[in-house]
């Protein structure tokens, strides 16, 4: 009889159960594929800028189209978007919350702040909402005042294993740090989190470059913790941040500390840092050894070494460096030694002025690589003196990239300090006679000379205005130009012209970046699609990061494809910075009649190798891209990221100015 009512009891709550609907599954799960039409449709709304249609998708039920809405106002920064966001601080999806926290942090409304800091849930045992708290601490760290900042690092509670929060904290006070935010209590919590070896070493990277980006940082009383923990680090990424960081002080002691530095075998990116910070010290002190760098073998420590000179040089030394330059070593370190010495030469010098500039024509004339030459007329643009030779040497060239290294040499002539006390009483006129070459250049039409001397007009040093009766001129040059291609001449102009008119406000030429993206390239691509590029130094391959960014990532494959990259000059290497290509010129000009959105969702700078987008400003992405020496953050939400080196870095620290992209290959392997 008991089974019998067990078996009825069973019975009533199967018919029970069964008469109820099921719950509805709430989905949490973010599952990005760039095939999905709902992918497209979302990314296309985002480079149109359609910000109504992608606040439908931000109370979607899939997950998946609330986290690329949200990503999307990371790059279209929509302050009507905002209520949606905070919205979507309490959304199920841990992706989708950390998402808006980001693109509101992207967006920069200081009244948002209150918001972030409600979305801001209390840790619980297993930490698993850190993922957006350290999202939202990171955007705290771009919206908030001093009073913030404190509330940041006076909260206690944080555990070395919460490693998402803490990163998000330092993020957080790295970006106050950008913001001129700082004091010595955040600074020695910072030191302490550098110093703390238990601790994830992103975190303690993010405290490094606290210490080393911003300017003015009082570091006197944790100068000596900073220094000890330089010499100890292990890890060359954090390593090359804090001997940055020891450019906040010139103690003698500190200094003899790094001069000891130079003599070890060090990862040739510290080295180059290294340098950089003896450049803010006693010259006297480390010049013998800098002097002997400039023919180390690695031209970016040996280029490192020719710039200190014209940071921190004596002009009584200046035959020293001209008799280096002399000798059998790089072009490049040569035309950076040059450059330097016309840097620190005050006027008077003439002599040694007058040497040095019959030197840099020399090698002009011996040379036939339009490259090179192009390089040396620009060193020319430290030198006032030069400006009759450098005229005369384009009378008869119709070479566009000498033509525009001409340019912008005069350009820098005319904003020269030793320009008044070259020419003395006649300065005016001499620097009429420079304009008006340059006046007469911009009838050509091209873009970068256009661009390079409206920029001269709009700087106070070049003293142009009060030579300009009519802007006419100028209005003549940017009717030559196209936009959006050229957008960021035209630009250039249009505060040229608020300069002569004497207003605060250019009147700046709108234009579409909204450049549709062609999804038909899709069919090349693969889960397991990489890029390799051949130069002449080697081959480097990176994964495409296609789902990131897919309008940069496309963009890159549709020129690749066809083979718009082949031949073209790696233009711009900067020493444990970046090496940057895609000028259809060579000479960070030119591209092709369109520019594109940016994509600036969360995508960090955060090792070496990121292959980024080159812009003069959002959404103004073509050809141009860069490929970074190593971490930095000073770019994230700035600049595009649309892949990462996956092998060869060794070819991508070798590579210099002038070396040449010989082929751009789609791989699935």
């Amino acid at each position: 009889m008991k089974l019998y009512y067990i078996f009825v009891a069973l019975i009533m709550i199967f018919l029970t159960t069964a008469c109820v609907p099921e719950s509805k599954k709430v989905l949490t799960e973010v599952d990005l594929r760039i095939s999905d039409p709902v992918f497209q449709s979302i990314s296309n709304h985002q480079y149109a800028e359609n910000t109504d249609s992608l606040l439908f998708y931000t109370n979607h039920e899939d997950p998946t189209y609330r986290y690329l809405a949200a990503r999307a106002f990371a790059s279209h920064q929509d302050p009507r978007a905002l209520d949606s966001l905070y919205a979507l601080l309490d959304d199920p999806s841990l992706k989708v919350r950390s998402t808006a926290a980001y693109a509101i942090g992207q967006i920069r409304e200081e009244s948002a702040i209150e918001k972030l800091l409600k979305g801001f849930r209390q840790r619980d045992t297993i930490s698993i909402d850190n993922a957006s708290n350290g999202e939202i601490l990171a955007s705290v760290g771009k919206l908030g005042d001093m009073k913030y900042a404190d509330y940041m690092i006076s909260a206690d509670g944080y555990r070395d294993a919460d490693t998402l929060l803490l990163l998000g904290r330092m993020k957080g006070l790295y970006q106050f740090a950008l913001r001129g935010i700082h004091k010595p209590e955040i600074t020695q919590l910072v030191v302490e989190t550098v110093r703390d070896y238990k601790l994830d070493d992103r975190i303690r990277l993010m405290a490094a470059h606290y210490l080393a980006r911003p300017e003015n940082l009082d570091i006197e009383k944790v100068k000596f913790q900073i220094a000890e923990a330089f010499i100890d680090e292990q890890n060359p990424n954090i390593k090359m941040a804090l001997v940055s960081a020891l450019r906040h002080t010139n103690d003698k002691e500190i200094e003899a500390t790094l001069i000891d530095q130079l003599n070890l075998e060090l990862d040739y990116r510290v080295k180059c840092n290294l340098i950089r910070t003896l450049s803010g010290y006693d010259y006297i002190t480390s010049a013998e050894k800098i002097l002997l760098l400039l023919k180390d073998p690695n031209p970016h420590i040996a280029i490192s070494a020719a710039q200190f000179l014209g940071e921190n040089g004596s002009k009584d030394d200046a035959a020293i460096y001209r008799r280096i330059a002399n000798d059998s070593i790089d072009w490049r370190v040569k035309a950076e030694i040059y450059r330097s010495i016309f840097k620190i030469l005050p006027y008077y010098y003439s002599k040694t002025l007058n040497a040095t500039r019959w030197q840099m024509q020399n090698l002009i004339k011996a040379e036939t690589d339009t490259f090179k030459i192009a390089n040396y007329l620009k060193v020319l643009g430290g030198d006032p003196g030069s400006y009759e030779y450098l005229m005369s040497f384009v009378k008869d060239i119709d070479n566009i990239r000498i033509n525009t290294a001409v340019c912008e040499s005069l350009s820098s002539i005319l904003s020269s300090e030793n320009f008044a006390g070259t020419y003395q009483g006649y300065a005016r006129f001499h620097r009429r006679k420079i304009f008006e070459f340059l006046q007469a250049k911009m009838k050509s039409g091209d873009e970068g000379i256009i661009g390079l001397v409206a920029d001269a007009i709009a700087k106070d040093e070049s003293q142009l205005v009060p030579l300009i009766d009519s802007t006419n001129f100028l209005f003549e040059a940017r009717e030559l130009l196209k936009v959006p291609g050229q957008i960021e001449s035209v630009h250039a102009v249009e505060k040229a012209i608020a300069k002569v008119r004497g207003v605060n406000r250019p009147n700046f030429t709108e234009y579409d970046s909204s450049n549709p993206v062609d999804w038909s390239f899709l069919e090349d691509l693969s889960a397991n699609n990489k890029v390799i590029v051949k130069t002449n130094k080697g081959n480097f391959k990176f994964d495409l990061m296609v789902e990131a960014s897919p309008g940069s990532a496309l963009n890159f494959l549709k020129l690749a494809l066809a083979d718009f990259y082949d031949d073209k000059i790696f233009h711009r290497v900067v020493p444990n910075f970046v090496i940057q290509t895609g000028s259809p010129r060579g000479d960070n000009y030119g591209g092709k009649d369109y520019v594109i959105r940016s994509d600036l969702g969360p995508s960090y700078y955060d090792g070496e190798g990121y292959i980024g987008m080159a812009s003069a400003g959002p959404d103004t992405e073509s050809t141009q891209w860069f490929v970074t020496h190593s971490p930095t953050p000073h770019l994230d939400g700035k600049y595009s990221i649309f892949g990462k080196v996956v092998e060869g870095m060794d070819v991508v620290h070798s590579i210099q100015i002038g070396d040449v992209i010989q082929d751009v290959i789609l791989t699935n392997n």
